[in-house]
């Protein structure tokens, strides 16, 4: 079936500045070298030999545009393989005898390691936190990724798609036990509360139904635009997914998403609930891969539905997320260039900002 792109019609910046979700942790051993899209552009990430430390850069080369992922990590630098130039992990390029040269710093990202996943902020700096699980505040948890899948829509589109509540009902059989709420925690956060029950005759509908005595409360928190936190009490068990929507170059979003669970990863029964609840939030994903595909989504022109009204405050709240500016971060790593005049301290420091 031909799937066609949301030509241009998605709401909010095409790559929000905010975290996305880009390997897991198992797949970057020490020495690998893995390559991402992060909107417009490439990332290569890597993990050191001997620190055994993520790190995140642009893909090409600062220097002379080489592809960085035909490299090789020595020690816990980047080695770059069209002239062998070292580059450590704060971007900073590096002479043979371990000094800083005064070059412009390869742009790098900041990374952090968390549910067994290797995150990376699109930007110079992180300006919040990763989001985090309220059972990942109360004890130990184990958590298990799901399969990326790729979407011709923007991120805009499968955010929105998320968070509509009258869609819930409509397709997820859902039905509402409350009145849902919609309420913005702060700049980077808007969050959707509701209890429902269980509508669906699918197996995991009656798997649902029954561990929850057909009762689910669900907190969805969209974070950074891009990213969707979802907690979920069903009966006594507690679970949440993170849901990350990384745009690419061609319009399109990769979505990548983990599972967890409360409990100690190594005990059997917490295994066989984070299998359980992954095999949960798969079936009720899969729900809308077909409705996506070839969907020219739109914000709703009128509030005839509260899911209407919903939808048009999450779009506000899309249009006043920062954008991440590849070109601007670029830039940047330039101007922090210093002659070779300088003092080899100014020269580190200097590597270290422009990272």
């Amino acid at each position: 079936m031909a799937v066609a792109h949301d030509e241009g019609r998605g709401v909010g910046p095409a790559c929000p500045r905010n975290w996305y979700l880009m390997a897991q942790a198992r797949e970057l051993k020490r020495g690998a070298i893995l390559t991402r899209a992060l909107g417009g552009i490439e990332v290569v990430l890597f993990r050191g030999r001997d620190n055994g430390r993520a790190v995140a850069l642009a893909a090409h080369c600062a220097h002379a545009g080489c592809h960085l992922q035909h490299g090789a990590v020595v020690g816990d630098a980047l080695r770059c393989a069209l002239h062998h130039r070292v580059i450590r992990a704060d971007g900073a390029f590096l002479a043979k005898d371990g000094g800083v040269l005064a070059s412009a710093p390869q742009a790098c990202f900041p990374v952090v390691e968390r549910f067994g996943c290797i995150f990376v902020f699109a930007g110079a700096g992180a300006t919040f936190d990763l989001p985090q699980p309220e059972i990942g505040a109360a004890g130990s948890i184990a958590t298990r990724t799901l399969p990326a899948q790729s979407f011709p829509l923007k991120w805009s589109t499968l955010i929105s798609n998320g968070m509509d509540i009258d869609h819930l009902q409509a397709v997820h059989d859902r039905a509402m036990r409350e009145p849902p709420t919609l309420r913005q925690i702060d700049a980077h956060r808007l969050r959707l509360d509701y209890c429902a029950g269980v509508t669906g005759r699918h197996l995991s509908d009656h798997v649902m139904k029954w561990i929850s005595n057909d009762e689910i409360r669900t907190s969805i928190t969209c974070s950074g635009g891009s990213m969707m936190l979802v907690e979920s009490r069903v009966g006594r068990h507690r679970a949440f997914v993170i849901l990350s929507m990384c745009p690419d170059a061609q319009a399109g979003s990769t979505v990548r998403a983990v599972v967890g669970v409360a409990g100690a990863p190594d005990r059997l029964g917490t295994r066989i609930a984070v299998r359980l609840a992954a095999w949960l939030f798969h079936a009720f994903l899969q729900k809308d891969v077909g409705i996506l595909r070839q969907m020219d989504w739109h914000e709703p022109e009128a509030e005839l539905t509260q899911g209407d009204g919903f939808t048009r405050r999450l779009c506000d709240f899309f249009r006043s997320l920062p954008e991440f500016d590849a070109e601007a971060l670029q830039r940047t790593s330039a101007r922090a260039a210093l002659p070779e005049s300088r003092s080899p301290s100014l020269v580190v420091a200097a590597g270290r900002r422009g990272g």
